[in-house]
């Protein structure tokens, strides 16, 4: 097995009985490539490594199974691996971390919190708009939570909400029968849970399915004042679409923590001037880096590797179809 990065270092005791583990980083060009035809296993922590390229993917005829250490796949090389690769994501690995972070943007922007620190910093702050400031700051206890993709990250989410005490409605592929969750499906369903939504968390997977999925209509469904948070992956939300509905609608937020990509990485920046908008309220991609912090990622990754190599069907495998 080869492992890239060291975030899992130490702890992949459990899998030595089953497999050689490699780390990708202390091999030296040519032994890499003496061992790329003996590799039948690949933990890729965090962005696919750009010396593991194309050819060398070719040249790792045994190589059967990927296991990314990320919830989202969309940095893997379907195409590269083939359809004998099976790939499985890192989902459920993040929920509780990304989704105290998505709520904390949630609150950030209805309490107006990196607004009102501003004003206080630049000396803008005027005593006697206090009234005007009290009303800016909205309460969420009987709004309504939207959540697009109802995974664990999205479970987790909507757990939250409902002790902020929000009512939940959520977008998923697949049918779902929980207690105080309302789940639709489809276009008509996507719509229905931005437009009855006051705050909509993406928590979708970045496929050939979501890209480009909040355009201009979806966002125009959407109240004046809502607020759509992103920690799942920024292709999802049309960059232009984002930019000119947030100028056009001052009431309107967009707090995002994930940023394009661009040559297999993250630009943490936008060709439009997002951050000079006063309702636009962007992070580095801190959510998921937090969340491994406590150590749960690595062991969900490890626990399916485990899985793989005891014969046993893997779990979060993922629809290479969606990707290639």
């Amino acid at each position: 097995m080869l492992v890239t990065g060291s975030s899992v270092k130490g702890s992949l005791d459990s899998l030595l009985p089953y497999s050689k583990i490699y780390w990708l980083d202390d091999l030296k060009e040519k032994e890499l490539d003496r061992l790329l035809p003996s590799v039948d296993c690949l933990l890729v922590q965090t962005w696919w490594p750009a010396s593991l390229t194309a050819d060398r993917i070719s040249r790792m005829t045994r190589l059967r199974f990927v296991q990314s250490g990320m919830a989202g796949v969309n940095h893997i090389p379907f195409k590269s691996l083939g359809k004998q690769v099976t790939v499985s994501s890192n989902a459920g690995g993040f929920s509780v971390g990304v989704a105290e972070f998505a709520i904390a943007l949630v609150l950030a922007a209805a309490k107006r919190v990196v607004k009102l620190d501003y004003a206080l910093r630049t000396g803008d702050f005027d005593p006697a708009q206090e009234g005007r400031l009290f009303r800016e700051v909205l309460p969420r206890k009987g709004r309504t939570l939207g959540i697009l993709g109802y995974g664990g990250i999205g479970r987790a989410v909507g757990s939250m909400g409902t002790a902020l005490g929000m009512k939940l409605l959520a977008f998923s592929r697949h049918p779902n029968q929980e207690d105080g969750v309302r789940v639709l499906r489809g276009r008509q369903g996507l719509t229905k849970v931005l437009r009855s939504s006051d705050a909509v968390v993406i928590a979708l997977p970045l496929s050939k399915l979501t890209f480009g999925l909040i355009g201009k209509n979806e966002l125009g469904a959407m109240g004046k004042g809502a607020i759509l948070v992103n920690v799942a992956r920024a292709e999802i939300v049309d960059e232009e679409a984002i930019y000119r509905h947030l100028v056009e609608n001052k009431d309107f937020t967009y707090a995002t923590d994930v940023w394009k990509i661009k040559e297999g990485r993250e630009t943490y920046s936008s060709k439009f001037p997002l951050m000079k908008l006063p309702n636009f309220i962007g992070t580095p991609h801190v959510a998921g880096g937090s969340a491994a912090m406590t150590g749960e990622p690595g062991r969900t990754s490890v626990k399916n590797l485990l899985r793989y190599l005891r014969g046993e069907a893997p779990h979060n495998v993922v629809d290479a179809s969606e990707y290639v």
